[in-house]
């Protein structure tokens, strides 16, 4: 069978690299591209199509990567979507997952990956790639589930996320929040353990791109 797919992405060169990874044992036809979050929308009511293939990432005012794959899957809830992105934080992997994506790739990866991974999502199935794998520490076909997401956090877990995104150090939060150093710190730890988060960078990034 050859599947019709769409790819969206805001970079043409990645999106030649995707067709011709797709096209290389005559998996898939491309039936349309798009470059911008309102192109995909537009281009998903016009066309029949059997997968889409998508970056997480391109650009829009007021709409984030996260807001655009919630509107795709409430507008076409039963289409098997794919995202490729540039990210490698653990956290933002489990959101993208929770929203109903069956396959995840980093832009990174092996090429190869990419018609598994379409053969995979079409027969619906979970497909992670080897470096979302790697991060999340689970094999091929595990139920990755909807754990260690922001739906984790305790209201002041969050706020202490917000507050350290925002520039603050962890004296500055108690200080500004009346709270123990001891205290704070300990529950900036608890919601790093819970989203799998190791690093401060990681804190800003997803803070950052869940525009949070």
């Amino acid at each position: 069978m050859v599947y019709r797919v769409i790819l969206a992405d805001d970079h043409p060169v990645v999106l030649k690299g995707l067709s011709l990874a797709l096209a290389k044992d005559g998996l898939a036809t491309i039936v349309g591209e798009a470059q911008s979050p309102d192109e995909l929308l537009a281009l998903l009511d016009e066309t029949p199509c059997d997968a889409l293939i998508t970056d997480f990432s391109m650009p829009a005012p007021g709409r984030d990567g996260l807001a655009l794959l919630a509107e795709v899957r409430t507008r076409f809830p039963e289409m098997p979507v794919m995202v490729i992105t540039t990210l490698a934080n653990p956290a933002l992997y489990r959101e993208i997952l929770a929203t109903g994506v069956r396959g995840l790739i980093g832009k990174s990866g092996d090429a190869r990956e990419i018609p598994e991974a379409l053969m995979e999502i079409v027969s619906n199935h979970v497909y992670l790639g080897s470096s979302v794998r790697a991060l999340l520490g689970a094999p091929q076909g595990a139920s990755i589930g909807k754990s260690g997401t922001l739906a984790d956090l305790s209201p002041r877990e969050l706020t202490i996320l917000r507050l350290f995104a925002g520039g603050n150090s962890v004296t500055d939060i108690a200080r500004k929040t009346g709270r123990g150093l001891s205290t704070i710190s300990q529950q900036k730890t608890n919601a790093m353990r819970k989203l799998g988060l190791e690093t401060d960078a990681e804190i800003f990034e997803y803070i950052d791109r869940l525009r949070l």
